[in-house]
C-alpha cells in the first residue's frame, strides 16, 4: 500500500490503472522504479552490493523488462562499522587480562629490559598510568617485542574491559 499525495492510496495494479494519467501514477511508477536496485552493505568484503530485487514491481503487475530507463546506484564509500573493541582500559583490567592470558609476566619481563630513557619512561608508565590505550607507543613496542598481533591484542583489550 502506498499512500500518494492528495491522499490517494494504491493497493493493487486496478488502483494504480485508475489514475492512469495523472501525476500520481508517474509518482508511483517512479516510487516502483527506485525500488527495483536497493543497497546493501557486505562488511565481510567490505564494500556495498547492488542487489536486484523485482518482488515490488511484480506485485502490481510489471516486469522488469517494463522499466528499460532503470540503471543500478553508484556505490557510496565503504566506511566499516565502529570498533567494538575497547580503546582504553584500566590498568587493573590490562594486569588482569593478561594475567588470564599468562602474559603477565612476559610484559613485566619486556618493561624491565627496555633500555635508555625510553625504558624508563616505559617503566614510569607500567607502573603508574590509570589505563592502557590501543593505541599507545608502549603498547605496539610491547606487542613488538611479545610478537602479538593486533588480533591479539583485540581480544586481550575486549577481555579487559569485561573484567
Amino acid at each position: 500500500m502506498a499512500s500518494l499525495s492528495n491522499g490517494i492510496i494504491v493497493n493493487s495494479r486496478d488502483d494504480l490503472d485508475a489514475i492512469q494519467g495523472m501525476p500520481q501514477h508517474a509518482e508511483f511508477m517512479d516510487m516502483l522504479k527506485g525500488s527495483i536496485y536497493r543497497l546493501e552493505k557486505d562488511d565481510v568484503a567490505k564494500t556495498w552490493v547492488v542487489v536486484k530485487d523485482a518482488s515490488l514491481i511484480e506485485q502490481f503487475g510489471f516486469l522488469l523488462k517494463d522499466f528499460t530507463d532503470v540503471t543500478p546506484p553508484e556505490l557510496p564509500t565503504y566506511v566499516p562499522p565502529p570498533s567494538k573493541v575497547p580503546q582504553a582500559v584500566s590498568m587493573r583490567q590490562a594486569r588482569l587480562a593478561l594475567l588470564g592470558a599468562g602474559l603477565l609476566q612476559s610484559v613485566a619481563d619486556a618493561v624491565a629490559a627496555m633500555p635508555g630513557i625510553e625504558g624508563d619512561a616505559a617503566r614510569i608508565e607500567w607502573e603508574y598510568a590509570r589505563e592502557v590505550r590501543r593505541d599507545s607507543a608502549l603498547l605496539a613496542s610491547l606487542a613488538n617485542a611479545l610478537q602479538m598481533t593486533d588480533a591479539q591484542l583485540d581480544a586481550l583489550f575486549t577481555e579487559g574491559a569485561a573484567l
